[in-house]
């Protein structure tokens, strides 16, 4: 069974719907779409950002600014997922639903899973560093809560960098991985240069993304015959890095 249909089929069965986000980017990991039909179920729809633990304070302020009311988490570090359970059960006896059923939904690798398993304080969903690792459906038991579980959702028109950028496709998998290097380096140039400078133990002036790229893989000796430097290696350890939370925001 495909994204979509299950997505739906979570929706539907669903009292309340949580839409985990990854909060380093809010607006890529939104999904009108999966909104739309959402509203058009009339479910109650929670925004939950995950990851906060790999953000700076500066960072977490401006997003909760823009989404007041939203939820903020770290499913890893079990931060803010008492809160978020505590308002769940409060929630849903307003709704008057005794057994309330809870969806889960996002795009792959925001960490669905790792807050499933948080709200429920053992390790029942699958949790895994890349894309896709949630298969079908499963029913999670939270204490009061039945939580349904689901794969990711992705549009058919997004593009190959956002996703590549959100990490909800597997790096393995993408053609152009230098792209989305690029769009990285960009992303932390204008935030802060020395989150690079820091990870990779180099300094960088107002250069090209694509010498920036080689500076990097020349400090880790990502080297191909005649010392020109292997781009697409280097480019999929920055994207490595930033899945993996190493370089922050």
């Amino acid at each position: 069974m495909g994204f979509w249909p299950v997505t739906k089929r979570v929706v539907k069965d669903s009292d309340i719907v949580l839409l985990i986000l990854d909060v380093r980017m809010p607006e890529l990991s939104m999904n009108k779409e999966l909104e739309r039909i959402i509203d058009i179920h009339k479910k109650r729809l929670i925004y939950v950002f995950n990851k906060i633990d790999v953000v700076s304070l500066e960072h977490l302020d401006s997003v909760k600014k823009k989404f007041p009311g939203a939820f903020f988490v770290s499913g890893t570090k079990n931060i803010g997922v008492g809160a978020l359970k505590k308002y769940l059960l409060m929630t849903a006896k307003r709704m008057k639903i005794k057994d309330p059923k809870i969806g889960v939904v996002g795009y792959p690798n925001v960490g669905k899973s790792a807050i499933i398993n948080a709200l429920a304080k053992r390790a029942r969903a699958k949790v895994a560093a890349f894309a896709g690792t949630t298969k079908g459906i499963q029913w999670i038991k939270a204490g009061g809560l039945m939580v349904l579980d689901s794969p990711g959702v992705i549009q058919m028109e997004d593009s190959e960098r956002g996703l590549g950028v959100l990490g909800a496709k597997s790096i393995e998998k993408i053609k152009n991985v230098e792209k989305i290097a690029f769009e990285i380096i960009q992303k932390l140039v204008d935030h802060d240069k020395t989150i690079l400078e820091n990870c990779y133990k180099l300094s960088i002036n107002k250069e090209d993304y694509g010498v920036i790229l080689e500076k990097i893989g020349k400090k880790k000796g990502f080297l191909l015959k005649g010392g020109v430097v292997d781009e697409r290696r280097a480019a999929l350890l920055i994207v490595k890095d930033w899945h993996e939370g190493k370089l922050r925001i």
